[in-house]
């Protein structure tokens, strides 16, 4: 279990925007993963801020039964109200609000749409505090970092297809130095697996490799009301043909007092997250199946221990592009 201490609950002021510190290397993110399992419907969406730099990063993707829209879009220049006192928005696109139990995602343009309203299934913990996280990881990734498990209700649009939406979904904030060009902070491999069975089984799971051959291990799991820390005991990546974009997974995780848990996932799709030419995560929003309950679950993944950063020739997944796009069979993929 987890020792009083280190169970830290957050006020709602570390929702909101943070004052940068000096370091240009200063970053703050807020991200939703969200999952409708029983429609297929399935996104990840995340709001980068620069401030110093005066730039922002805008990755956005979701996914439906044999389609999907992508929008990201990398360093682009901030606007003056894209940092107001409960929220952050970029590429005058994506807005993100909060309060105490609750935020809401809104998104527009001619191909998509989105409006999510998130209620938190649980505090807004200090994720790290949870983990026990210190030290030089922490200090160069991002010096504070909270996560939320939600149920999300709302609508989505992509193309002329429109959705009423009721699942899941996890969130993160993260404010602080983030020096991805740090051998101690790079990462070289990494997964983030998150998901919920309602408040039966809450989790968030990450391992990671840096490029200075450090091993980090993050997360938490909250059951009954009790709060533990994961030990990953074994981890299985159904990976396609590109080496990158997944369909399914399987993962068992110890949760000492709490239990031994394997959830298995089923895949609804894949998302790119470019992260400035540096490398590239794939997100896969899922369906969760867990002592025959099934919930909503993500993974995310980046397997690049050779240090590469060029684009892949061909995914199977997912399309490389932003806008519109239609889910092609495994035999059909040709270079786009």
């Amino acid at each position: 279990m987890i020792a009083a201490e280190d169970i830290v609950v957050l006020p709602v002021e570390d929702e909101w925007p943070h004052a940068p510190e000096s370091d240009p290397h200063w970053q703050e993110s807020v991200v939703l993963c969200f999952q409708d399992i029983e429609q297929g419907l399935g996104g990840f969406i995340r709001i980068g801020h620069h401030p110093n730099l005066g730039t922002g990063n805008c990755t956005f993707g979701v996914v439906a039964p044999g389609l999907g829209y992508n929008r990201s879009h990398i360093d682009v220049p901030m606007r003056a109200g894209d940092r107001f006192a409960n929220g952050f928005s970029i590429d005058g696109f994506l807005t993100a609000t909060f309060d105490s139990a609750s935020n809401h995602w809104v998104a527009e343009d001619g191909d998509c749409a989105l409006d999510l309203h998130v209620e938190n299934l649980h505090p807004h913990y200090d994720a790290w505090a949870l983990s026990g996280l210190t030290g030089g990881f922490r200090e160069k990734f991002a010096a504070m970092h909270t996560e939320v498990a939600g149920r999300v209700r709302g609508t989505m649009r992509i193309g002329d297809r429109t959705w009423s939406l009721d699942g899941f979904g996890h969130r993160d904030h993260s404010w602080g130095v983030r020096k991805h060009d740090d051998p101690e902070a790079a990462l070289a491999t990494f997964f983030w697996l998150v998901g919920s069975f309602g408040r039966d089984l809450i989790f968030s799971i990450s391992e990671s490799t840096t490029f200075s051959g450090m091993r980090n291990r993050t997360g938490f799991v909250i059951q009954g009301g009790e709060l533990a820390r994961p030990i990953t005991q074994d981890a299985h990546f159904g990976v396609t043909l590109d080496g990158m974009t997944m369909r399914d997974a399987r993962v068992t995780f110890d949760a000492s007092g709490l239990g031994t848990h394997t959830v298995e996932l089923e895949g609804l799709g894949n998302v790119l997250l470019g992260m400035g030419g540096r490398y590239l995560e794939v997100g896969m929003p899922a369906r969760g199946h867990w002592n025959g309950r099934t919930g909503g679950v993500h993974l995310s993944t980046m397997f690049n221990a050779r240090g590469g950063t060029g684009q892949p020739p061909m995914l199977f997944g997912t399309s490389p592009a932003n806008g519109l796009y239609r889910v092609q069979a495994f035999q059909d993929v040709q270079k786009p």
